[in-house]
């Protein structure tokens, strides 16, 4: 019987070219090292449950990984190769990623899973393909992003369970079959040694804030003083905006730095074709060679960079939304604090002069990003007046199509 596995407990696969590590969210399965042509002992098995957009860009990889085939089976007859990956590699994985346009890693693993097959198999029967941690990564605890012909699908899953063993050369197996889309991973999980905690990140911690002190807090003791009350929930805000714009420029500055290794791998890349052309000319077969292998450690490396930039730029809009949802905190606890050091003499709207307090909001922000040079080292100075004002006139346009909208009697 299969054990069942809530979504809390999904398991991160992590693998790597000596072993496979199962990771969940409370607690790290410590690696057992095997290598990648051993039995692994359990095989898990993810249920994706994809969109029709997605099962589309799937089913064309599989179409592509086909063709892939046949064209390998062409080669493999000219040349009278059986099982020889190397020669495989050398007559048929640029002729493959030129017909196919199939991601480098998958064609180095079909390859490898084609010198497996027997040879006269049918390539129109194939249902499954190689996958391997570039092609396929684990996003928590509820959506895998699959490699495609067109970029990157996120797709959410279930876990179906464990059984085994896992006998596979590769990672992992994605398999078509109608509209099913399974991936199956060998794994080796043992039993924990010892917990670790998750800390706290900039997500979580403007969730307490908004949640806990620019709300519940400042309302649970008007009794007491909830003037100061309200200027420390102020304090830890704006602690909360500085430690965002900390991590927006630490992104910032890991996009930029591989976005210029991309560049700088991909020039080279762009030269090689020239100077294979002149070793062949010149009869340095041996040199064409040595820039063969080059050119497919340099298409390996883009491929990984081109993943990072991918959760680089899903860290950026994750920290984004949390700078937005403290800045709005902010506005919340400014404008309570305005109400209680003026107390209307009578019963007002709560709204009323929700926002007058922008002035000193921006004051304080500049103030942050002066900190935030001094920490980082860089030329002090304040934000720039025009982002800042093109902050605005974004947020007022929000407010006026909301507000005609209501005027119209449609929902905001």
């Amino acid at each position: 019987m299969r054990p069942h596995t809530s979504p809390a407990q999904t398991p991160r696969i992590v693998t790597s070219d000596a072993c496979i590590v199962v990771e969940n969210t409370n607690s790290v399965f410590y690696r057992r090292a095997v290598t990648r042509s051993g039995i692994l002992p359990s095989r898990l098995t993810y249920r994706l449950l994809p969109e029709p957009a997605d099962l589309d860009a799937v089913r064309s990889l599989l179409a592509a990984y086909r063709r892939m085939l046949v064209i390998l089976e062409e080669i493999r007859r000219e040349h009278g190769l059986r099982a020889n990956v190397v020669a495989l590699i050398e007559h048929g994985y640029q002729r493959a990623r030129d017909e196919t346009g199939l991601p480098a890693r998958l064609v180095t693993l079909g390859i490898r899973d084609f010198a497996q097959r027997p040879a006269g198999f049918d390539p129109e029967g194939v249902t499954s393909m190689p996958l391997d941690d570039k092609l396929f990564s684990v996003k928590g605890a509820a959506e895998i992003a699959l490699t495609t012909l067109c970029g990157r699908r996120t797709m959410p899953y279930r876990v179906e369970g464990y059984d085994g063993p896992w006998r596979d050369l590769s990672s992992a197996r994605l398999t078509v079959a109608g509209d099913t889309l399974t991936i199956q991973v060998g794994v080796s999980v043992t039993a924990p040694k010892e917990e670790t905690r998750m800390p706290e990140n900039i997500l979580t911690r403007v969730g307490r804030i908004i949640g806990g002190l620019s709300n519940a807090a400042i309302d649970a003791v008007e009794d007491r003083n909830p003037l100061a009350v309200a200027e420390q929930a102020l304090r830890e805000i704006d602690a909360v905006i500085h430690e965002a714009r900390l991590d927006l420029g630490k992104i910032k500055a890991e996009e930029h730095r591989l976005t210029a290794r991309r560049s700088q791998l991909d020039g080279e890349l762009s030269a090689l074709p020239e100077k294979l052309s002149l070793a062949l000319a010149g009869g340095r077969e041996d040199l064409a060679r040595a820039g063969i292998s080059r050119q497919l450690d340099l298409e390996s490396q883009i491929e990984a960079i081109d993943s990072s930039l991918a959760e680089v730029a899903e860290r950026h809009g994750a920290a984004t939304k949390a700078m937005q949802a403290a800045q709005a905190a902010r506005r919340d606890a400014e404008h309570r604090i305005a109400l209680l050091r003026q107390p209307p003499t009578k019963a007002a709207d709560p709204l009323d002069g929700y926002g007058r307090e922008e002035v000193t909001r921006t004051r304080q922000l500049e103030q942050s990003l002066r900190a935030i040079d001094r920490v980082t080292g860089t030329a002090s100075a304040v934000a720039d007046p025009s982002v800042e004002e093109l902050d605005r006139l974004h947020r007022d346009d929000a407010i006026e199509r909301r507000l005609a909208a209501l005027k119209q009697g449609r929902p905001s």
